[in-house]
């Protein structure tokens, strides 16, 4: 529960545990903060204000990155490494419920639009949790830490401005915490690999022969076109797909027709596929475009994409020495029975990004607690924290700052090649038009 570090031959012991417990009001009330007036993506005015003024507060420098969010630094007294900490700061378009899964929440959306029912009030609040301890025992620091308030994490619409700017400023490792509702309250997940998934998006319109509703005959329905369809991509996982390697799809949207008479002209579809490893996403790709073909050809309809299947080689993946520190801090910060070893989760994340760049590790810290009811489904209506383990994000955080910065090891691990513009284009992410326009 104790980190050391030396300087000038003297031992200075921080107990962070200790050190998060005196924080844990501030960011419990900040969480509250943060909960009342949520904002959606790109439009975080409100919630980046608090957080330079806590930062300012702290002593802690900052800028911020138009479009991106916030980056803050603290310097060690000593050379060294540098470590990004990341939080984001959006929040969801929907209205939640007063109720979680027992009884009356703590704290309430006060915007009918908006809504964090995914948990980033949390990660904000623990970031700056955490950064208090830090810039409070900063002459113990060694290296640069390297604070990151990304914007629009939902939509992944700040993370290309905000990781252009880290990008300049460079750094050796980033680190992040998700909460996360399926994992035990207080229990912490640091295992190596893939974390979180990659994906596909599509968005498809078939287009056949509108007619009346007496004569089918004499249509050719898109509706017949894409029930076929549906069928057979459900049965894509067992005859085309490898087993043994995850993959999910989900059809999101669809829409056809306007009356009850009419045999539609066109429908329109749209969902994602998630997956673990790009072999298999670039195979379901290229089934879900032969099957597409296959089956319009088979109905005499046509198609096209408003959105093509490309699959992403982005995942949440953590380096397996940065995991192993992160392991014996998660047991020195608050214990080996907070361990806890857990299966990837196939939603995505936009911290993969970083992970092109820099080696690093995204902890899950769990906050299903029946007795409280917290434990709904990220993006739920229900959804609610056990803010009791917010203070064990806070000092997991800090452990694994001090043991990162401290550490020797030699990692595994080869950053991305690519430019950030050149990686957005090729993975389909938009790219802002400043950076193209310098083309």
């Amino acid at each position: 529960m104790k980190t050391q570090n030396t300087e000038n031959n003297r031992v200075f012991e921080i107990n962070t545990l200790e050190a998060a417990n005196e924080v844990e009001q501030y960011v419990i009330d900040l969480r509250r903060d943060f909960h009342l007036h949520p904002e959606l993506s790109l439009q975080e005015e409100r919630t980046i204000k608090v957080v330079t003024e806590e930062l300012t507060k702290m002593g802690i420098e900052y800028e911020i990155v138009p479009n991106g969010g916030v980056i803050s630094f603290i310097e060690g007294n000593q050379e060294g490494k540098s470590l990004i900490l990341r939080a984001d700061l959006d929040a969801l378009p929907m209205k939640e419920e007063t109720q979680n899964l027992k009884e009356t929440k703590v704290v309430l959306s006060q915007n009918d639009n908006a809504a964090h029912t995914c948990g980033h009030d949390g990660h904000s609040a623990m970031l700056l949790g955490a950064a208090k301890i830090l810039s409070q025992n900063k002459q113990y620091l060694k290296g640069k830490v390297i604070l990151a308030f990304e914007q629009a994490e939902e939509i992944g619409g700040g993370i290309y401005e905000l990781l252009n700017r880290l990008l300049k400023i460079g750094a050796d490792g980033v680190w992040g915490i998700h909460l996360k509702s399926d994992v035990p309250s207080g229990k912490i997940s640091v295992d190596s690999g893939p974390r979180m998934a990659s994906a596909f998006s599509f968005d498809v319109i078939i287009r056949g022969k509108s007619g009346h509703g007496s004569r089918p005959d004499l249509a050719t329905s898109p509706l017949d076109c894409f029930t076929n369809f549906y069928d057979n991509l459900r049965v894509m996982r067992l005859n085309k797909l490898d087993p043994f390697n995850p993959i999910t799809f989900s059809i999101g949207s669809i829409s056809a027709g306007s009356a009850s008479n009419v045999i539609p002209e066109t429908l329109q579809f749209s969902g994602t596929a998630r997956f673990l490893q790009y072999e298999q996403g670039e195979k379901a790709e290229k089934e879900f475009k032969s099957l597409l073909k296959n089956i319009c050809d088979l109905h005499n309809c046509t198609y096209e994409y408003v959105k093509e299947p490309n699959a992403m080689n982005l995942f949440v993946y953590n380096e397996e020495n940065c995991a192993a520190i992160a392991l014996n801090s998660i047991k020195n910060a608050i214990g080996e029975n907070a361990i806890i070893h857990y299966p990837a989760w196939m939603a995505s994340e936009s911290f993969g990004f970083y992970q092109k760049y820099f080696p690093g590790v995204f902890a899950f810290l769990g906050i299903e607690n029946f007795e409280k009811g917290t434990g709904a489904e990220h993006h739920n209506a229900h959804f609610d924290i056990d803010e009791d383990v917010l203070k064990l994000g806070v000092a997991s955080t800090v452990q694994y700052t001090f043991d990162f910065l401290n550490s020797e090891k030699e990692l595994n691990y080869q950053s991305e090649k690519k430019e950030l513009k050149d990686l957005f284009i090729e993975i389909g992410f938009p790219v802002p038009s400043w950076a193209t326009d310098q083309e």
